[in-house]
């Protein structure tokens, strides 16, 4: 007894001796820890395009990772940097749940801790982190107007002021995506104007009597509220080069979560149908949600309850997502009406590299914005058209429609 009790104990000490061992050796090898802190994992785009893609990357380059789910709480998100922060996590990647600069303090404690900081998506603010990636906002809302303007110009060539119904569906979840949301509204209006970013629409206020130039150089009084207008060195209103009077603009949805809520996006087409929208031409989407309105608009098109010809309908989403490709494809025979998406460049592609070099310890630019464009299917029918925001009408800075 006595003899196996001692086997028992040599054997648990030898265990022991072994494990601190493997620890150390660990240690040795210096393996690079990283965490991923994502907003909402189970988003398709947060979760499984830039979440999984990062995290692939980051243990190609040799780390070893540890993901944490926010569940679209930023409160809890804050927590859970906070762990990645004392779990020894050398690298973290964080796409925020909230606003970009509420996450400055908390990214600034990481960075103190010695812990190499990486955000996309929402900017948190100057030296909030090592390293962003990012589009304009804004410019990517404005991008989607230029989408469904050429479209509308296209497909309605006689159509006569507020001919075309629109259903805009948003998500106003943080001043981001309202961004977004507002520079997808720049269809709609004739002029230049500042945002309000808490009720989602453009400055509309009495002020003094302003003119602008019309395409022949005359000047003309603006006809509609000048209090908000952007104005030129000259003090006259600019007009707007995306604007489409053709446009009709009509809103059904819960704006804060139907652009990129499938559910919700599906039941604004239901709810723009009972306020007697069967006249319904086109729905513009915040986030990837194209492939369920596409299907939803078709089924009640199928019903007879929006009495618009099919190869008059569309619906415009973000991201060229492997489905999405596939259905802009075949718009081409009206197999399908998703007609066109806004691109944010290779965001992902480029985190992707930023995760690689930061495990291998190589410098890289604190500020990254990633090209604009949007995406329809190519005279050819066989291939995706790019046109990007570059070679488009060129806005003021998108500090200008923001200025607090």
């Amino acid at each position: 007894m006595k003899q196996i009790r001692f086997l028992l104990v040599f054997t648990a000490f030898v265990l022991a001796l072994t494990l601190i061992g493997a620890c150390r050796k660990t240690e040795k090898t210096g393996q690079i820890k990283a965490a991923l802190s994502l907003a909402d994992a189970s988003d398709y785009y947060i979760g499984t395009m830039v979440g999984a893609a990062v995290r692939k990357a980051f243990e190609e380059a040799g780390a070893a990772v540890q993901v944490f789910d926010a569940g679209n709480d930023v409160t809890n998100q804050m927590n859970q940097i906070q762990n990645a922060i004392t779990s020894g996590n050398t690298i973290l990647y964080v796409f925020p749940a909230g606003d970009g600069t509420t996450y400055f303090d908390v990214l600034q404690t990481a960075r103190q801790a010695g812990v190499k900081t990486l955000t996309s998506n929402t900017y948190p603010g100057d030296g909030g982190a090592d390293v962003y990636v990012g589009s304009d906002e804004f410019q990517m809302g404005v991008m989607m107007s230029a989408l469904l303007s050429e479209w509308v110009d296209k497909t309605y060539p006689a159509a006569g002021q507020d001919e075309v119904t629109v259903l805009i569906v948003e998500a106003t979840i943080n001043e981001s995506a309202i961004k977004r949301c507002l520079g997808m509204r720049l269809a709609g209006e004739k002029f230049l104007r500042k945002c309000d970013t808490a009720a989602v629409y453009y400055i509309k206020k009495e002020g003094p009597a302003v003119a602008y130039l019309d395409s022949n150089g005359t000047e003309i009084p603006v006809n509609e509220p000048s209090g908000g207008l952007l104005l030129d060195k000259n003090g006259r209103a600019i007009l707007n080069p995306y604007y489409n009077p053709k446009i009709k603009l009509i809103e059904y949805s819960n704006r804060n979560s139907a652009g990129f809520d499938s559910t919700e996006a599906q039941k604004a087409v239901e709810n723009a149908l009972t306020m007697g929208y069967n006249n319904l031409a086109a729905v513009i989407s915040y986030g990837d949600t194209g492939a369920a309105v596409e299907t939803k608009v078709r089924e009640l098109r199928d019903e007879g309850r929006i009495a618009t010809d099919l190869n008059k309908l569309a619906v415009f989403c973000s991201d060229l997502t492997n489905t999405n490709r596939d259905l802009i494809l075949r718009s081409y025979t009206d197999a399908s009406i998703l007609r066109g998406v806004m691109g944010a460049g290779d965001l992902i592609g480029t985190l992707q590299n930023y995760a690689k070099k930061m495990v291998a310890g190589e410098h890289l630019p604190a500020y990254t914005m990633e090209p604009i464009s949007y995406m329809t299917v190519a005279e050819d029918g066989n291939s995706i058209r790019t046109v990007y925001y570059t070679d488009c009408p060129q806005l003021p800075a998108t500090e200008k429609f923001f200025a607090r």
